[in-house]
């Protein structure tokens, strides 16, 4: 881990391993993914902020549908073709059947 942030996170797994590994009744799955974007079809899922967004594809978007006019990145000293920093991102959709994937596999895994 390069940060705190990074720490805690890799801890949390530890102690859920830890603890499931004392447990056998207990069953664990670890998912890690960062940046969940978009919004389901139904707009039950997903974001769209009345107030100023707190990430980047809220800002996208509005760029997108003209509800701003431009989108300002910051910073320009990454270690990137343009040195601007890279980020991944995933959409809520897949996120949602990650998840259910992670509870089926729990699920198969007790019988």
């Amino acid at each position: 881990c390069t940060n705190p942030y990074g720490w805690t996170k890799f801890m949390i797994e530890q102690i859920l391993m830890d603890t499931a590994k004392a447990n056998s009744q207990l069953k664990i799955e670890l998912l890690r993914y960062f940046n969940p974007v978009g919004a389901h079809p139904s707009g039950r899922i997903g974001e769209s902020p009345n107030a100023i967004p707190n990430n980047l594809m809220p800002f996208i978007q509005q760029v997108a549908v003209g509800r701003r006019e431009a989108l300002t990145v910051f910073g320009n000293k990454y270690n990137t073709a343009d040195g601007t920093g890279v980020r991944d991102y995933i959409h809520v959709d897949d996120l949602a059947e990650g998840h259910i994937c992670a509870l089926q596999h729990i699920l198969k895994s007790e019988g």
